[in-house]
């Protein structure tokens, strides 16, 4: 089996309900304990864009954000870390996210499950991106027809 990139985990992770990724955590950590680096945070985020003409920074809008840094430790006394931001207002998300991120990262008990989970995940993700790039080419508009008409009417 080949691991996608990690940098893929959690794009293709969120592509499945939160119930579904929470539930697979408890039940891969279930003979482990998980320990906080850092405590579970949601909260809000401002997003900083450029402006294209002055390059000067401005703020868009704010955005949900969860964060989680977490160590696993298994039965033999062995700490192994994961971490996980995401865009959501669910820090259990998070933390379930880091729990999965640590799991494939380290390849403990149970990482073909989560690697079940993202491969359909990046399934998932490319059907929506094939889907609203259909949606986006329905609506190009091709403006040389205007210019068309704008010498047919001169005429």
């Amino acid at each position: 089996m080949k691991i996608p990139s990690r940098c893929l985990w959690i794009r293709a992770l969120t592509a499945h309900s939160p119930h579904k990724l929470v539930s697979l955590a408890e039940d891969l950590t279930s003979n482990m304990s998980v320990n906080y680096k850092s405590l579970p945070e949601a909260g809000l985020s401002l997003l900083q864009m450029e402006d294209g003409v002055f390059h000067e920074p401005y703020y868009l809008g704010e955005i949900p954000v969860a964060s989680a840094w977490i160590e696993i430790t298994n039965s033999r006394d062995e700490s192994f870390e994961g971490a996980a931001q995401v865009m959501s207002d669910s820090a259990d998300l998070a933390v379930a996210l880091a729990i999965c991120d640590a799991i494939m990262a380290h390849q403990l008990p149970g990482w073909q499950k989560v690697a079940d989970l993202i491969d359909k995940g990046i399934e998932k993700r490319t059907l929506e991106e094939a889907q609203r790039g259909a949606i986006l080419a329905k609506t190009k508009v091709n403006f040389s027809l205007l210019s068309q008409e704008e010498e047919d009417a001169e005429d």
